[in-house]
């Protein structure tokens, strides 16, 4: 593995290369806060001044504003209007096209794999695996990000572990969701709408007011919603919220900036249906399911001999065998309720020798859930969830202002959560399992220093202390009147543990960077609800990364690589498993979460981006990934009963082997305005959607998705008016399977038009 990596690296090297190469980079000047962008790198000497350059994006994945090409890791970032020109209006729709990343759907909101990378267990047992930040803020409940999907400045995937400056959770990578501030001394009012098929709308609002000349305020809002996208109900949208902002510089050296957010949605929500194959193939094992018989038999299980009548010989019967969105009568949609109000300060306050930024946040969850996910109607409701969890989380750090001859950062943070999802009186078998979750915290002390060696070479180290405290308990009893109380099983867990980065960048040309690094990430443990309860252990991560970053003939032409090693210890998953409670005859099926031996993964990343002048551009990625499971078995799943599952060696769930995507955007000059018609496509090699390999269905084919969208705008720009189209194919994609022949898909293909006013 050593040497394949040495030989892409020089590969990797030969290709930054460009014709022009200048033996000096002039260094970048640092940035005394994380809203005023690094200056770009100055052109190669002896180029000719280009007729067209493609503007440089900003981002703050080390928390400091630099360029995205000045950035040494690999990250991707997708812009505001980038999203509202493709109808994008969630974080799932807008991640689903980054390299290495994939989306896997739970009732609970959507999980993020990033480079093999993620947690496919319900965040009531585990932590996730992604940090998913929003204004920089963390938030440890996936559904709580949905409500930050408007009025977007930017979107910043940061791929590999980031324990380093995110802390634990952070293993996969971050996401950060970067919402528009106030403008000092603008005045704007805008308006956005757009319609389409399964009677959608969307409206937005926001309006920025300038308050003298150092205070601004703005505030934005939407409402969404559409029908339901599976015929029997499900898969619909109900949602709203508002955000205010308040952006305040009341001297040279300090900054201030005051939100406020409130999120509702009240919907259906997540629905599952049929995999294909059902029919003959509902058993149904006794004695779970009494009910699942035929009631006319009388000589059959459960009763004594005889021979058990399937209840659905022709597995579940849908409106429409052909159509994946048409579900079965014995499911209907369920209810979700998510609500989230977020208060948070961002306070910049420049000391001469550096920057100090405070980041008190607030915020607080209440998710209410009903769900019939692959039970159905069969045992009446199932899976009635309360998750009531409020996060207080406080970041200090230092940043080195210009003139120190290098960069560096000191920071703290500290993080309090209580009040984590409550499951009360669950029907599992004949028992009822009642699971509370401790307040947790976490302190943490960590710092970074990039020093230049020379005009060219710079090296980087970070280490992280990090002091987590966590605790759950859980009861299981009987509601048969069997009498069966396991009593109150408890856990508590404080962890300390350490994260670093070192590496080195070095510019190899004015616009050509190579990087490399080694970073950790750490996910902690916990406890999984078995009798006896069995603790598992936490994750630790350690990644070896390579890549170069070129800008060619004069920045229109970008061309990003990378490639990477995972050496990953006590990956977390979770199967479904019956356990017998004490001396009697019963057994108890619920989740269990394990760890694997030490699991491995590598892979090759490719991005580029060609924009030769305002009518063109060409996007394209392709990504390797060879991720494979450690040694781990999984125990018998007594609805399928396919025995003891080996996964060693096996392919890593949500991990496709080869990912293509392209895109190509033209602009025409039309009506003295501008006409802008676009198109992307993604290519999947076939992966597996759960680590439960032996589930009907859990294998997704390789697959092609395809959006197209068209734009005009004229020269001023206040208004413009959109058509689009996602999902051309019309395929479903599976994102998830239950036993019993269930699933998550993807949304069906879906159109209309959007339009923008500003005043």
């Amino acid at each position: 593995m050593k040497k394949t990596l040495l030989l892409i690296s020089s590969g990797l090297m030969a290709l930054s290369m460009p014709a022009y190469a200048q033996t000096h980079a002039e260094e970048e000047a640092q940035a005394p806060d994380d809203t005023v962008p690094r200056p770009p790198r100055e052109r190669p000497q002896g180029a000719p001044p280009p007729a067209f350059s493609a503007t440089e994006i900003i981002v703050t994945a080390q928390k400091r504003a630099q360029t995205l090409q000045s950035t040494p890791m690999s990250i991707s970032a997708i812009t505001g209007d980038d999203l509202r020109s493709q109808a994008k209006n969630t974080i799932e729709d807008a991640l689903k096209d980054v390299p290495g990343v994939e989306i896997q759907g739970i009732a609970q909101g959507a999980q993020i794999y990033i480079r093999g990378v993620g947690s496919g267990i319900d965040p009531s047992f585990a932590d996730p695996s992604v940090a998913l930040m929003v204004d920089g803020v963390y938030n440890g409940r996936t559904e709580a990000v949905a409500g930050a999907g408007y009025d977007i400045e930017r979107i910043e995937v940061l791929r590999g572990p980031q324990g380093t400056l995110y802390g634990r959770n952070a293993s996969g990578g971050a996401v950060n969701v970067i919402t528009k501030n106030p403008e000092l001394g603008k005045r704007e009012l805008i308006f956005r709408g757009q319609y389409g098929n399964y009677d959608a709308y969307r409206v937005e609002g926001v309006v920025n007011l300038p308050i003298g000349d150092s205070v601004a305020v703005r505030v934005a809002g939407f409402r969404d919603r559409h029908k339901s996208y599976v015929d029997t109900g499900g898969m619909d949208a109900n949602a709203r919220g508002v955000r205010g902002k308040i952006y305040m510089e009341p001297t040279s050296w300090l900054r201030i900036s005051l939100k406020g957010e409130y999120y509702l949605e009240d919907a259906y929500g997540p629905i599952t249906v049929p995999v294909p194959g059902s029919a003959g193939n509902l058993t149904f094992p006794p004695p779970i399911f009494f009910t699942n018989f035929d009631p006319t038999i009388t000589d059959g299980p459960p009763f004594t001999g005889g021979v058990p009548i399937q209840r659905f010989p022709n597995g579940w019967e849908t409106a429409d065998a052909n159509d994946p969105w048409s579900n079965d009568a014995q499911h209907p949609p369920g209810r979700i309720r998510r609500e989230g109000t977020t208060f948070m300060a961002q306070i910049d306050a420049d000391l001469g020798f550096a920057n100090l930024t405070l980041l008190p946040a607030y915020s607080k969850n209440k998710n209410y859930l009903l769900s019939s996910l692959f039970f159905g109607t069969l045992t009446g409701p199932y899976g009635e969830g309360y998750g009531n969890a409020t996060y207080k989380s406080i970041e200090a750090r230092l940043t080195s202002n210009p003139g120190m001859g290098f960069d560096w950062m000191l920071g703290a943070y500290y993080l309090h959560s209580a009040g984590a999802p409550t499951f009360a009186d669950q029907t599992v078998d004949t028992f009822n399992l009642s699971q509370d979750f401790e307040p947790s915290t976490t302190k943490a002390l960590f710092g970074q220093v990039t020093y230049p060696v020379t005009d060219h070479l710079r090296l980087t180290g970070g280490l992280r202390w990090s002091e987590d405290t966590q605790g759950s308990s859980f009861q299981i009893t009987s509601n048969d009147g069997g009498g069966y109380d396991s009593g109150v099983i408890a856990f508590t867990n404080k962890k300390a543990s350490m994260t670093f980065k070192a590496g080195f960048e070095y510019d190899i040309a004015a616009r050509s960077l190579l990087y490399a690094h080694l970073s950790t990430g750490f996910k902690q443990g916990g406890l999984s609800p078995s009798v006896p309860a069995v603790p598992f252990k936490p994750e630790n991560l350690y990644a070896y990364e390579v890549g170069v970053k070129n800008q060619f003939f004069g920045n229109t032409l970008t061309v990003n690589a990378s490639a990477f090693y995972y050496d990953y210890k006590h990956y977390q998953l979770s199967y479904l498993s019956s356990s017998q409670l004490g001396s009697t005859d019963s057994t108890f099926t619920a989740p269990n979460v394990v760890n694997t031996g030490n699991t491995n993964i590598y892979g090759v990343e490719l991005q580029s981006i060609y924009e030769p002048n305002r009518f063109n551009r060409v996007t394209f990625s392709g990504n390797y990934l060879h991720a494979r499971y450690g040694e781990v078995v999984l125990p018998n799943n007594p609805f399928v009963n396919q025995g003891d599952y080996e996964l060693k060696g096996r392919q890593m769930a949500n991990s496709p082997t080869w990912v293509f995507t392209g895109g190509y955007t033209h602009n025409f000059d039309f009506a003295g305005g501008t006409l802008s018609v676009g198109g992307n496509v993604r290519w999947s090699d076939s992966y597996y959607v759960t680590h439960e390999q032996y589930m009907p269905g859990a294998r997704q084919s390789s697959y092609t998705r395809s959006d197209a969208n068209i734009r005009y705008a004229p020269p001023s720009d206040r208004w413009s008016i959109s058509a689009f189209i996602k999902n051309i194919e019309g395929d479903a994609q599976t994102t998830y399977v239950f036993p019993l022949y269930r699933r998550y898909i993807t949304a069906p293909r879906t159109f209309g038009v959007s339009g923008e006013m500003k005043f």
